[in-house]
């Protein structure tokens, strides 16, 4: 018994349809698949463009969640309505976070260390790095005055003098020869200036090492009345957050009025059913 037209039409759309299938891959392009991955995204209120990557949406889940035992919609409207103001408490939390992150970002070390070099000007041209917003380091310093203190009370600069009245001086002498792979014999060969330069260059090392943490204390108090400046945004962020926490707070009274209107309505509906209903039980009796 041969196949009916209805059968034939079915059988060949069918096939065509599982050609067509083993022929398409999808999307293949960067583009291509980009847009495909927005298709599921495009409606509904509950979109993955809603949260962005570092947000959580079990987060997003459990503020709808709280609202609808909160609220009590019931029904499409209802819901839809519960769902509008979860959505906008959910920006209003990220309006806070956003805020929170700019003064972050505002009184990160790099920001700090550029505003404390603006106060303190040509008076300190080199510039202030993001290391000097933190104590200076007790036993460098410490290390620094005693090799000072070496250095200057030499009477004669040479290598027996120095490791036997320098100490410190001739043990940071071999580091750095050790660091070339060489005797500190060798080393000063090489050395530009020999033994003196040498020393005087470590000499003018350890005093610009003490002259910074001498100026220290100053660009910690500047550091700390920055941070102290930046606790409150610039006046025209401060006015745009203000916009739009304004807007966000206008969104949710509206949608919380329409709710209460929509659940008066159904409540009102309900009232007139139940009357009727008692109505025609009266007229039957």
């Amino acid at each position: 018994m041969g196949m009916r037209i209805g059968e034939t039409m079915y059988h060949d759309r069918n096939g065509a349809e599982k050609q067509n299938g083993h022929s398409s891959t999808g999307p293949r392009t960067a583009t291509g698949k980009a847009i495909a991955s927005r298709n599921a995204q495009r409606h509904g209120i509950f979109s993955n463009c809603l949260i962005l990557e570092d947000e959580d949406p079990n987060e997003f889940a459990v503020l709808v969640n709280d609202l609808r035992d909160a609220l009590l919609p019931v029904r499409a409207l209802e819901l839809t309505l519960v769902e509008r103001i979860a959505v906008t408490v959910w920006r209003k939390r990220r309006l806070v976070a956003a805020e929170t992150a700019a003064l972050h970002l505002s009184r990160c070390p790099h920001q700090v260390a550029g505003a404390v070099s603006s106060e303190l000007g040509r008076s300190y041209s080199k510039g202030v790095s993001e290391n000097e917003l933190a104590s200076p380091d007790t036993e460098q310093v410490e290390w620094c005055r005693k090799v000072i203190e070496e250095i200057e009370s030499l009477e004669a600069i040479e290598l027996s003098s120095v490791e036997q009245l320098a100490p410190l001086s001739f043990e940071q002498l071999k580091e750095d020869a050790k660091s070339d792979e060489q005797e500190p014999i060798e080393y000063l060969e090489d050395y530009s200036g020999g033994l003196t330069s040498y020393l005087v260059e470590l000499l003018s090392g350890c005093r610009k090492t003490l002259a910074e943490a001498d100026e220290r204390p100053r660009i910690l108090d500047l550091a700390d009345k920055v941070r102290l400046q930046r606790l409150v945004l610039p006046e025209a962020t401060l006015q745009l957050l203000s916009r739009y926490q304004t807007m966000l707070d206008n969104q949710v009274y509206k949608a919380l009025k329409a709710l209460r209107e929509a659940q008066e309505w159904r409540l009102q509906c309900l009232d007139t059913v139940s009357v009727a209903d008692d109505s025609s039980a009266d007229a039957h009796r």
